[in-house]
């Protein structure tokens, strides 16, 4: 599906909301960055409708919205309230792989065959993900309101059915053994749940997630957990499904069409520590073995930094044990395979700004020129900073000392 002997998927927008021009070719990994309210979440949400557009009218109308064909009201109803006046109809450009796009076609599906079945292919993490798990207790599409964004309520309709039905049936969702291999399971299990277990509890008969704590007879409420486990724990059941669960390449008697291919993330290291994102990071690369398509918005340096790593192995012909060694990983064969794959992928940067183009910083060189890319998008400047300063003061103090 992925790779660089077959075209890559390309994105032109221009002058919508805060972008005024973005020409995005997509790796297998793409990382978008830049400072808050500069498009990142518009752009992405754009990708989704343009890829999932049949699919999102269908889960609309399954929940007794019908928009009749009012770009307006369908615009606020996907990006969110008050996201409609982003598309300039004199202004604002689109164009997906080559292909000149009028938003306001998409306030209406296309006409499908009667009876077809439309599958999801974008599955969208987004940054709003902890609001889809109020008190531990997942929501579904119908709980939030018209002018929240989709892509949330989607995002926390599926979370909903996995905890009610897929994942809730088993009582204990990690440390489970057969759900993912040690390799991912074991930094989870030792960075964000530090050896406790996520469970279900429905003491209250309601399904809720707890986090069970070896000897301690009741389990701990979601909102006494740290915000960065209440952050991550609706992501880990997105990935978590994909990693066991989905898997795009060609299924026994299914299309391609009937499976995700893409999976969009936004700002996966919400509240949590350097080596909590490392494992996160972990099981991006595992979705990218699997092959599917993923897409980040970030504001880590973390993240940037494995994906500068994997560029310079590549260039240096280093091997799966250098990628081991970045996340301190024992030479297991899963572990192995995973450092492989990653050194086989195609890795993509782009920097958001408000007063300028959208940059591709896929180079992520520290002797670049344009700061844009030195910086990383901004995220390394203020370290760069730091280290001016105190340089300059230790050569000050040294001068008058001398």
């Amino acid at each position: 599906m992925n790779g660089a002997t077959q075209a890559q998927p390309r994105l032109q927008v221009e002058r919508m909301g805060p972008i005024q021009q973005a020409d995005v070719i997509f790796g297998d990994l793409t990382v978008i960055v830049g400072p808050q309210a500069t498009g990142k979440s518009i752009f992405l949400q754009t990708l989704k409708l343009l890829i999932d557009r049949d699919q999102i009218h269908e889960t609309f109308r399954h929940h007794s919205m019908h928009f009749s064909g009012r770009t307006e009201a369908f615009l606020d109803g996907y990006f969110g309230r008050g996201m409609a006046g982003a598309w300039q109809i004199e202004q604002s450009r689109l164009v997906w792989n080559g292909k000149r796009i009028q938003l306001p076609d998409y306030a209406a599906p296309t006409k499908s065959p009667k009876g077809k079945v439309l599958h999801e292919r974008l599955f969208y993490i987004p940054a709003q993900r902890v609001m889809s798990l109020p008190g531990g207790v997942s929501q579904n599409f119908g709980q939030f309101n018209y002018g929240d964004p989709y892509t949330l309520r989607v995002f926390s309709d599926a979370v909903h059915g996995l905890i009610q039905n897929e994942f809730g049936a088993k009582g204990e969702l990690f440390p489970a053994p057969n759900r993912l291999n040690a390799t991912l399971r074991e930094p989870i299990n030792a960075h964000l749940f530090g050896g406790n277990k996520l469970v279900i509890d429905d003491s209250d008969f309601t399904k809720r997630l707890a986090l069970a704590i070896p000897g301690q007879s009741k389990p701990l409420g979601f909102l006494s957990w740290s915000a960065g486990q209440r952050e991550f724990a609706p992501m880990l059941m997105g990935l978590y499904w994909l990693c066991a669960v989905r898997h795009p390449q060609r299924m026994s008697g299914k299309a391609q069409e009937e499976v995700i291919e893409w999976v969009v993330i936004e700002e996966p290291e919400m509240g949590l520590h350097p080596q909590g994102i490392a494992a996160v990071l972990l099981m991006v690369l595992e979705l990218l073995r699997r092959g599917y398509r993923v897409v980040i918005s970030t504001h880590s340096p973390v993240v940037l930094e494995m994906v500068w790593a994997l560029q310079e192995f590549k260039k240096l012909g280093a091997d799966e044990s250098d990628v081991r060694r970045l996340f301190d990983l024992k030479a297991t064969a899963p572990a192995k395979e995973l450092g492989r794959t990653a050194l086989e992928k195609d890795y993509r940067v782009y920097y958001f700004d408000r007063q300028h183009a959208v940059r591709d910083i896929s180079n992520l060189s520290p002797g670049a020129e344009a700061v844009a890319e030195s910086e990383w998008g901004g995220i390394t400047g203020f370290s760069s900073r730091v280290n001016d300063a105190i340089a300059s003061a230790v050569n000050r103090a040294a001068g008058v000392t001398g």
